[in-house]
């Protein structure tokens, strides 16, 4: 019989696979993959993503970009210089529909509710009709980093 954790893992590896699986002609498709485990295995969530809300968001067949960009907790605008550069990454990845964010947070830093303006800005710039999932966690690292995947 299986444990609530197996059940768990399994779902995990199955939505996992199939995206990777969509994305065999990416070559960073590995990257794609493991920033996925990272989202799923995020134990901390403040506002969470599981393996239901991945499997359901995204397209089946379509290409997925995977961004990784992080910024210095400590600054001042940090949320602004990350959007920054995840407007610069996203740029050459357009057009897309789906986006999902996940933000790491440093324990020490929590993000305040006013510093979400520059993401909502961003969302705003965005044309067409756009789809996006949110969510965050802490981490010991002392960076604002943001995993971003596209579609």
């Amino acid at each position: 019989m299986k444990t609530i954790s197996n059940l768990k893992t399994d779902i995990q590896n199955a939505i996992v696979s199939l995206i990777a699986q969509e994305n065999k002609m990416n070559q960073d498709y590995k990257k794609t993959e493991r920033l996925i485990m990272e989202i799923l295995n995020s134990s901390k969530g403040l506002i969470s993503i599981d393996a239901n809300d991945i499997g359901e968001f995204f397209q089946r067949g379509e290409e997925i970009h995977a961004l990784d960009v992080s910024v210095n907790a400590a600054s001042d605008s940090r949320m602004k210089q990350l959007m920054e550069k995840i407007t610069g990454n996203a740029m050459s990845r357009k057009p897309y529909n789906r986006c999902l964010v996940f933000f790491f947070l440093p324990e020490n830093h929590p993000m305040m509710l006013e510093e979400l303006l520059p993401f909502s800005n961003w969302i705003e710039t965005i044309s067409g009709e756009l789809m996006i999932k949110w969510g965050m966690t802490t981490h010991p690292l002392q960076s604002l980093r943001a995993i971003v995947l596209l579609q």
